[in-house]
Order: structure tokens, then C-alpha cells, then sequence
């Protein structure tokens, strides 16, 4: 694990995660938001291809959004990744 910072881009204050679009270099089409988990201060997305022509294990993107500017997961808690299902309240499970 790498000890050094990662610093937020230049001039944004917030990421929203449901701005991006995220394309398979396999087969071309757009991959769907399949999965959400906090880590230690980021906060991971995964997207995968809903078809038979890829296989997940191996087109599988995982984007990581620094938690702090995470528009989306802050904007709404109650969503699976969520505030309240990273850790920042709430006793639900991931």
C-alpha cells in the first residue's frame, strides 16, 4: 500500500460518480455500476459488462473517489453507497 497522498484534481471540490461514464476496452459497450465499498478514505466503485461477451474477472473497472468529495455517496446516505453504509453513521453493513 503506498503511504503517499493522493491530492483531489485541480479545481474540483466534489466528484459525482453518476457524471462518469465508464467504457469496456473488450467489447465496447457501457459497464453498469455493479458494486459500492468504503476503503480507508476512499470510496470504490465497481462497474461491470451486463452481457455474455466479457468476463467479469477480467473486464472489471474499479474506480476510487477520495471519500470527502464524493458528491454522490454524500448526497445520498440512504443509497447502498451511501454515508451511512461507508461507515458515518447508521449500523448497517456493507
Amino acid at each position: 500500500m503506498s503511504t503517499s497522498k493522493r491530492l483531489p484534481i485541480a479545481g474540483h471540490s466534489s466528484i459525482n460518480i453518476r457524471n462518469l461514464s465508464i467504457k469496456c476496452g473488450n467489447c465496447d459497450t457501457y459497464q453498469t455500476l455493479s458494486h459500492f465499498r468504503p476503503r480507508d478514505e476512499w470510496n470504490v466503485y465497481t462497474y461491470e459488462c451486463e452481457n455474455d461477451i466479457c468476463d467479469p474477472e477480467v473486464t472489471r473497472t474499479y474506480v476510487e473517489v477520495p471519500a470527502e468529495l464524493d458528491e454522490f455517496a454524500n448526497r445520498d446516505p440512504t443509497w447502498h453507497g451511501g454515508k451511512i453504509h461507508a461507515g458515518a453513521g447508521g449500523d448497517h453493513e456493507h
